[in-house]
């Protein structure tokens, strides 16, 4: 990824910068207006920070864009494998109707022009997809929940049966995120994993220092690796090096800064 070239507070896939008809983004901590722990662009509703200075966070990163923060599309995370369609329909709604509608959502697809699809992150993984031949969008939150629960099998799928999208079309983007030397879970963590058919014994994926210790899992690459089990090409997949929970100064992180981490906010538009 490489700072974007005139707000340099803000991340870009290489892949994706060359679409001339995508927009897209991943924040850092820098260039807002939230103070302490969340200092200073914390893009996340749900933590301890000041909503309004979450709220200005927003409006700020909107004027970058020349945009109403409203075609922000941004759901409430619950760590589920639910996928929700942003149609125009869902853009009819009333605001509260429209919150509502994105409680427990951790993916969104769309044909639309003009939002951009959000998800907000501090150490989870932020996955970006377009698929270039029939202009499909998608913004997934891929925790250890919805990784275990294939969240982007289930995305890629939905873009499938909903607007015809091949796998050997989409670009995706995997942004930053805790890295496996300083993810160490725990049995339960674990056994979600063996439960829904992952290879444990797969050093790269599931490192271990020894038989008797607890697993670190690598989420970024176990999330590219779906993609390419799926059928995208492994050249249209990038990958962030970045590690959250390593990069203080450019991330929150929930593992390094417990409850008062702040988020992070990836999204992609389609231009008209």
């Amino acid at each position: 990824m490489k700072p974007h070239s005139l707000y340099s507070n803000l991340l870009l896939f290489d892949l994706f910068d060359r679409e001339k008809s995508i927009v897209h983004f991943t924040t850092t901590r820098t260039g807002g207006v939230s103070d302490g722990a969340f200092s200073s662009f914390n893009m996340g509703n749900f933590s301890d920070d000041n909503p309004l200075s979450i709220s200005e966070n927003r409006e700020i990163l909107a004027r970058m864009f020349y945009m109403d923060a409203s075609r922000f599309i941004i759901p409430h995370q619950t760590h589920s494998a639910r996928v929700l369609t942003i149609d125009k329909n869902f853009l009819s709604l009333d605001h509260a109707v429209a919150i509502e509608t994105l409680y427990g959502v951790d993916a969104t697809i769309t044909v639309e022009k003009d939002i951009f699809l959000c998800v907000t992150t501090a150490d989870c993984v932020p996955v970006i997809l377009y698929d270039r031949r029939n202009e499909v969008i998608a913004a997934i939150h891929a925790g250890w929940r919805g990784t275990a629960e294939r969240i982007t099998e289930k995305t890629v799928m939905e873009m499938e049966r909903q607007f015809g999208s091949s796998p050997g079309d989409i670009l995706a983007g995997i942004g930053p995120s805790i890295d496996a030397s300083n993810y160490e879970v725990g049995n339960e963590v674990a056994n979600r994993f063996r439960e829904q058919g992952f290879d444990l014994s797969d050093a790269t994926l599931f490192p271990r220092k020894n038989p008797a210790s607890k697993f670190h899992i690598d989420l970024k690459e176990i999330n590219r690796r779906e993609l390419v089990r799926l059928g995208v090409p492994g050249n249209s997949i990038e990958k962030s090096a970045l590690c959250t929970f390593e990069r203080e100064n450019l991330f929150f992180s929930a593992r390094r800064q417990t409850v008062h981490s702040g988020r992070m906010l990836t999204g992609i538009m389609m231009k008209r």
